[in-house]
């Protein structure tokens, strides 16, 4: 039976979920990692939209699949997104081509950028886009699972209000993987960052473990339902 793909960041985004899966040994993709179960595919190689597209291209050649998922920490562009909250967008924009791809949610409009957003960069989308949250990657799922003619979802849980005040984050990102003890190092010496870091750690997980719970019920609802037929183009 065809199995849900789920393309992630990176692990700690989808650890709940892949801890009861088993990883792929033969990777179509030596930088795609790859777990399974007879109902899902979860893969993640890092962050960004290049990376999103070698993963979805490497869990698309794992078998069947009957739809594809983004799914991971965002970011709010405004102050209904709170942080903590776990969003299904309505529809995806991509920063760069400006297309628009529909997500299947309920929860407003996700914009796909090419870098951390920052403040006054998540004005600027919420002010272009009348967008709600902000990611790295789901425009690039969007389009690979809309080149395979499959149906798109998107699950996102918001690590960071529209105001909060971080430290660069692009500065951690080396080719897609974030340097964690380089973050580490960084807010080690500034005080001044220990609880707002520490603030958005907790609430990150949390949100991030709520996200993994709904999406394993929707991962059993669409195994329990008819595959959809995809649309031809």
């Amino acid at each position: 039976m065809p199995r849900v793909a789920i393309i992630a960041a990176m692990f700690r985004e989808v650890h709940p979920l892949v801890r009861e899966m088993q990883p792929l040994k033969y990777l179509p993709d030596k930088h795609v990692q790859i777990y399974q179960d007879d109902k899902a595919v979860i893969a993640y190689a890092g962050m960004g939209r290049h990376r999103a597209t070698a993963a979805c291209h490497a869990v698309l050649a794992t078998g069947e699949i009957s739809a594809v998922v983004s799914a991971g920490w965002a970011g709010g562009l405004n102050a209904r997104s709170l942080s903590g909250k776990v969003v299904e967008p309505s529809a995806v924009i991509d920063g760069i081509t400006e297309k628009r791809y529909a997500a299947g949610g309920k929860d407003g409009t996700l914009v796909t950028v090419q870098l951390v957003a920052g403040l006054e960069e998540k004005r600027r989308l919420a002010e272009l886009y009348a967008g709600d949250y902000v990611d790295m990657e789901a425009a690039a799922v969007a389009e690979c699972a809309s080149e395979a003619g499959l149906p798109f979802s998107c699950f996102k849980a918001i690590s960071d209000a529209h105001d909060a005040r971080l430290p660069d984050m692009n500065r951690f990102n080396r080719d897609g993987r974030f340097s964690v003890w380089r973050f580490i190092a960084h807010i080690g010496v500034r005080p001044s960052l220990w609880r707002a870091v520490s603030e958005m750690s907790r609430v990150s997980l949390d949100s991030r473990d709520a996200m993994c719970r709904r999406l394993r019920e929707w991962i059993d609802q669409q195994h329990a339902s008819p595959a959809p037929v995809p649309a031809h183009h």
